[in-house]
């Protein structure tokens, strides 16, 4: 194709920004965003400011940089129905989708190439081009700071670890070879990643960490334990605590409380470069959730005698924020040695993890064989019209939680909230939260009018829905509404312990009788009921399946269509990113390894 005339589209209401705007390919706040740098930079190349606009949309679409000769397959982005409309319905499966290239006529990608690297964005630093890719300056430098950190590590500057405490916990820990070969990591290793699937024994690898480490001056190491959010960190303390009993650690918390978030300020910590951690060994979990721009401030606060390890599921859904990290890592950083994966099932629900397996793999008529062979812990429903009477633990779990709210008892009622889940691929529309939110709640109110009018109502199952710093209260921490004293109580788990409130003190809070596959990571729960969207939505992917059914612990249901379950199976979520490449780089004796092989 031929590059687009220039025709300072950036200014016109017709150029290839308004264009791609109105075919809904770009939204305002792309348009908006490259226009004004262009601007700035007094950039006039069409070519270029479409690239930038391209890049800002791949960004906030998760992709950390942006491959050219992929762009013209881009359809527009899904937009949020209306949250009280639930008679709308999920993307016609059989329209043809409108795509970039069906819009404007695009450059040829090198020639498009060349004319990025030549334009003023370039020679301002606004774009790069590096690796085939186009990337914006912030996350090119995120991906630097990684790279680099990583490759400036030195095993010279640990302290050694006492080999007698170090074998005791091995030959005590009931470890397979791979947990062994873990704990050897971390003893030895500045950076170690621990990859693995639900039931693995990664959690039983940290516990043996715990109890190996101790300085050959007898000095305990200082442990810092951290996860992305405050329900993965409270689940993080809650099954360390059941493995070791007999030990005394310091409670996981949320990465912006371990580097100090600042209020109102964007992406800084308290700890950085300047001012690093002071702790001897740090260890996150659910890693797949971590953003790029967070992994590279965590990075920047640690000292180089710290020793980290990086646990968590490659194969999970990627962080909210731009980058797959702990993918890419797993690739940059396998050959080197730095990766070790479990492989070896511990859980006693073979079914669930055959079915994980199935996922991963990416064959969907193995998924649709284990769906359908009649497992005891797995449930099936094959339809495209769910309704509640499909979801019996789901009405049984919040009538329970309203008869122990009802009695105030609290620990009861937080106990309860993992017994049973109901998890959703979006927010709105037929087969969004908000519209089975609603549905849980009328049927409470058959028996209980009050759950109809009264927002805080007794049994109410809530989630933090952003950072609150002057409460303490992190984005993903859950609890529920309990009978007190003096009214109703808000019961809330944190990093740091259950802690209550008034339920009018809290700002940002949503009902959770459903909750999004995204919010359910780093949790899990007894009795799981996923919501696979309809075919058609671009929410249905692989990693979004595997990733629901990873939640559950005893029993799973699953409800949709055989050709959504097929449909998620076959489309894995791409991202584009250069931080593989750099790590590979760094090492030139190695190759690509191959994503699917073990490390």
């Amino acid at each position: 194709m031929t590059a687009p005339a220039n025709t300072r589209g950036t200014d016109s209401t017709t150029g290839p920004l308004a264009q791609l705007t109105a075919a809904g390919v770009l939204d305002d706040g792309d348009c908006l965003v490259a226009t004004r740098i262009a601007r700035l930079v007094g950039e006039e190349d069409d070519a270029a400011v479409l690239a930038l606009a391209l890049a800002v949309r791949a960004a906030r679409e998760g992709s950390g940089a942006l491959h050219l000769d992929s762009v013209a397959r881009l359809t527009p982005h899904p937009t949020e129905h209306d949250p009280d409309d639930s008679d709308q319905q999920d993307a016609d499966p059989a329209a043809e989708p409108t795509t970039l290239a069906h819009v404007i006529d695009l450059p040829e990608p090198q020639a498009w190439l060349q004319a990025v690297a030549a334009s003023r964005l370039a020679a301002r630093g606004v774009l790069h081009i590096e690796f085939g890719l186009v990337q914006l300056d912030r996350y090119r430098a995120d991906e630097r700071l990684i790279a680099g950190w990583l490759d400036s590590r030195s095993p010279d500057r640990l302290k050694s670890i006492e080999a007698t405490v170090l074998e005791d916990a091995i030959s005590a820990g009931r470890l397979n070879d791979a947990q062994v070969t873990a704990v050897r990591a971390v003893a030895a290793r500045p950076t170690t990643v621990l990859t693995g699937g639900p039931g693995t024994g990664k959690t039983w690898t940290v516990a043996t960490v715990l109890r190996a480490l101790r300085f050959e001056d007898g000095r305990a190491p200082r442990v810092a334990l951290a996860a992305p959010t405050g329900k993965a960190a409270a689940r993080m303390n809650e099954t360390l605590e059941a493995e070791l009993a007999d030990a005394s650690f310091d409670p996981a918390t949320t990465i912006h409380r371990l580097l100090g978030s600042i209020p109102r300020s964007g992406t800084r910590f308290r700890h950085d470069a300047r001012n690093p951690l002071p702790h001897d060994v740090v260890i996150v979990d659910e890693a797949s959730m971590v953003g790029l721009g967070l992994m590279a401030r965590l990075l920047d606060a640690l000292s180089p005698t710290t020793r980290l390890l990086l646990v968590g599921d490659p194969d999970q859904l990627a962080s909210v924020e731009a980058g797959t990290v702990l993918a890419d890592l797993v690739r940059g950083l396998g050959p080197r040695g730095d990766v070790v994966e479990l492989t070896e099932n511990r859980r006693s629900v073979p079914a669930i993890q055959e079915l994980a397996r199935a996922i991963r793999s990416g064959d969907p008529d193995d998924v649709l064989t284990v769906l359908e062979a009649g497992h005891p812990e797995i449930g099936f429903t094959e339809t495209d019209q769910p309704a509640l009477g499909h979801m019996a633990t789901v009405t049984d779990q919040a009538r329970h939680l309203r008869a122990l709210a009802l009695d105030g008892d609290m620990d009861g009622a937080l106990a309860r909230l993992g017994r049973a889940r109901l998890l959703c691929g979006r927010r709105s529309g037929p087969h969004g939260l908000r519209r089975w939110n609603r549905l849980v709640e009328q049927s409470l109110a058959e028996d209980a009018p009050e759950v109809a009018y009264q927002p805080y109502y007794l049994g109410r199952p809530i989630i933090i829905t952003r950072n609150d710093h002057g409460l303490g209260l992190a984005n993903g921490d859950t609890g529920v509404l309990v009978r007190g004293p003096q009214g109703p109580l808000a019961a809330i788990q944190t990093g740091q312990g259950v802690r209550t409130f008034s339920p009018w003190r809290l700002a940002d809070v949503e009902t959770m009788h459903a909750m999004t596959v995204h919010k359910a990571q780093g949790s899990e729960a007894d009795d799981v009921t996923v919501l696979v969207p309809a075919l058609g939505s671009r929410l249905l992917t692989r990693e979004l399946l595997y990733t629901a059914t990873s939640r559950a612990r005893q029993r799973l249901t699953i409800i949709g269509s055989r050709d959504a379950i097929r449909s998620a199976v076959n489309t894995p979520i791409e991202r584009s990113s250069a931080l593989t490449e750099r790590l590979l780089e760094q090492s030139p004796n190695v190759t690509l390894p191959n994503a699917n092989e073990p490390s």
